[in-house]
């Protein structure tokens, strides 16, 4: 499915960079490096999609996300419908709306703010991080 979405996205980019798990992709949105755009499936092994927009939008960080989740619960689009720039797609098998879901959430971002959230959403998942880690010690 990663290389599905990555070619359903390179009709508004050519730079996409592909995750094999939540735990992956929090890694590199924790990065010192900017991300236009966050697209990550509900059922992303170890840390789900859903569960780092949680992350991700508790902490004020404001990425633009788009959460493919098909089949999901009325409960699940209700909660992304309540997030500032966040999409849920709930057909992952059709190319046209992801891009166009993505490319309006691209759209609704001016550039120049882009870095500056991501920059921030950077930090947050760093010190979600070491909380985590210090949690597990004890």
């Amino acid at each position: 499915m990663r290389q599905w979405y990555a070619a359903a996205l390179a009709r508004i980019t050519e730079d996409v960079e592909e995750c094999e798990s939540g735990l992956q992709l929090i890694t590199r949105l924790a990065e010192d490096r900017p991300y236009d755009l966050v697209v990550a499936s509900k059922w992303l092994p170890g840390i789900s999609g859903a569960q780092i927009l949680a992350i991700l939008r508790t902490a004020g960080a404001r990425v633009p996300f788009v959460l493919v989740a098909p089949f999901c619960d009325g409960s699940v689009r209700a909660l992304v419908d309540k997030l500032p720039d966040a999409v849920l797609v709930d057909d992952p098998l059709d190319a046209v709306q992801l891009a166009d879901a993505a490319a309006a959430l691209l759209s609704a971002c001016p550039a120049e703010r882009r870095t500056e959230r991501q920059l921030r959403a950077a930090r947050v998942l760093r010190a979600h991080r070491a909380r985590r880690a210090g949690g597990s010690k004890g």
